[in-house]
């Protein structure tokens, strides 16, 4: 039964397991397995291939929870560097690292709702025996070359989390391997439910994290150790089981149905800031097949923290989605991703929210391209604006 014949049909709360066969028809999988966050179901899947003490590759920038996983799934974390292109895994740098490494898996995941080259990264992944566990987050409703973002590699992972489905709990693990959809219900069922006032908890430790992630890169990283007692933290705050109740008045189902069309929505607004932001130093990422998680663009030669400072200045404030170069967070030594430092340091990605009039997308634009032009005029290069760990801190900031 499809995800809208569910839908229409449903007279009352639907069962995790109405919930879940949706899921699965959506994204072409036979098998779904529902978790409290995207976090929980990376961890589960990557518990399921049962190959503790090996290592798992992440693209180097990325949001930094969903690494956590590795290390709750008994595994390590390993890093490749990113496409300047595109924001995803750089296929040489990836290569390297199986190479070198040999990883139990690699984990794409669709910057920005950009898909991945599943293709290659499959091939490359199957050369050195390591699986491919999608990380979908940003990226449900996405496609490339007809297949969905969440019916390739072993397993895929989906977050609810305000993400494409903006919801408050919620995310899922699919495959079509039975003996993998069994493992994973049985990791997550095995964890302890929720208990009354965790969510904010929760959220009092994510924006403790990172300021303190912020704070430790603009020092260079020499006080990383303040970071470690989160492990730990995050094990306990994040992974838990849910219940029916939990599910009952749940609207995935319906966020689900309109994903679609709130996709198309989202391409319109992209559109615009296509065809508004035209200046020298401002170059779109590829977007073909994505779901615009937001739309974004490289300031070439600019700090884009330093562009926003000075914007605050003159009055405007505009929303920077971006993510940092984790890697120092998880390693000690990570070695050099040239890539993930130029993208921390220039990328902005512009929020592409489906639910504001497309005529403020062209306003917004206007404006970041005046403010960009009073930038450049004001010879910021004179003064250069040290960017470190300002990244970490606005994620630290929001709400």
């Amino acid at each position: 039964m499809s995800y809208l014949i569910l839908l229409e049909t449903n007279k009352v709360p639907p069962r995790k397991s109405e919930i879940e066969s949706s899921l699965a028809s959506y994204h072409g999988r036979r098998h779904c397995v529902l978790a409290n966050r995207g976090t929980t179901a990376l961890t589960a899947a990557l518990h399921s291939l049962d190959r503790p003490g090996e290592g798992v590759v992440f693209p180097a920038t990325l949001c930094s929870i969903p690494v956590f996983s590795a290390a709750f799934a008994g595994m390590k974390p390993l890093f490749a560097d990113v496409d300047l292109e595109t924001g995803n895994f750089d296929l040489v740098s990836l290569e390297n690292v199986l190479s070198l490494h040999r990883p139990a898996a690699v984990v794409p995941v669709h910057m920005f709702g950009l898909p991945e080259d599943m293709d290659a990264v499959g091939s490359l992944a199957d050369r050195f025996g390591a699986s491919v566990i999608e990380d979908g987050a940003l990226s449900m409703g996405a496609s490339r070359n007809g297949r969905r973002v969440g019916g390739g590699g072993r397993m895929s992972c989906l977050s609810f989390v305000r993400k494409m489905i903006p919801l408050e709990m919620g995310g899922a693990v699919l495959t079509d391997d039975p003996a993998l959809a069994e493992k994973a219900r049985a990791f997550v069922d095995g964890l302890t439910p929720m208990p009354p006032g965790r969510d904010a908890e929760t959220a009092a430790a994510m924006k403790a994290f990172h300021s303190l992630t912020g704070y430790a890169a603009s020092g260079g990283w020499k006080r990383r150790e303040l970071l470690a007692p989160f492990q730990g933290e995050f094990l306990r705050l994040l992974l838990t089981s849910t219940t029916e109740e939990d599910w009952a008045d749940s609207i995935v189902l319906r966020e689900l149905a309109n994903l679609d069309d709130a996709v198309k929505a989202r391409r319109a607004r992209a559109e615009v800031y296509e065809g508004s932001l035209v200046h020298p130093r401002i170059v779109p990422m590829k977007h073909d097949g994505s779901c615009f998680f937001a739309y974004p663009v490289r300031l070439l030669g600019i700090s884009a923290e330093g562009f926003l400072s000075f914007a605050s200045t003159r009055g405007f404030s505009f929303k920077r989605i971006a993510y940092p170069d984790v890697s120092p967070i998880f390693l000690e030594n990570p070695g050099s991703f040239p890539h993930a430092a130029l993208l921390e340091k220039e990328l902005i990605g512009f929020p592409v929210d489906d639910d504001q009039p497309v005529s403020s997308f062209w306003e917004y634009a206007a404006d970041f391209v005046k403010l960009l032009e009073e930038y450049l005029a004001a010879a910021p290069m004179l003064h250069p604006y040290d960017w470190r760990g300002k990244l970490e801190g606005r994620i630290g900031s929001q709400p």
